[in-house]
């Protein structure tokens, strides 16, 4: 995530809502952010009998951060494993007795 020094002030739609946003991320970010939040808020609606925005809203966030600790916790079982790998070629490059 690549932020700038600067505040700058988006408008963004996200489930037929208009938001001022105050940040120093870049638009094209924050953009697709949005994007995936409406996207993620139409497809609940679509499932579930309430109309009700805020329960929308918070399922989707509910989803988000599903997916959040789903990622974080592949990265950080990839870092373990690229670890293990580190470890073992270490130990057979000391094995071997290699002229310098």
């Amino acid at each position: 995530m690549v932020m700038s020094n600067s505040v700058k002030s988006y408008k963004l739609e996200i489930f037929n809502d208009q938001y001022t946003l105050l940040s120093d991320e870049s638009e094209k970010h924050l953009e697709k952010s949005a994007a995936l939040v409406d996207k993620y808020m139409k497809e609940i609606a679509d499932r579930v009998t309430t109309k009700d925005v805020s329960r929308i809203a918070v399922l989707a966030a509910i989803r988000l951060a599903s997916t959040v600790l789903y990622r974080e916790a592949e990265l950080e079982e990839k870092q373990q494993y690229e670890t293990k790998l580190i470890a073992l070629i270490d130990e057979q490059l000391n094995k071997q007795d290699l002229p310098i």
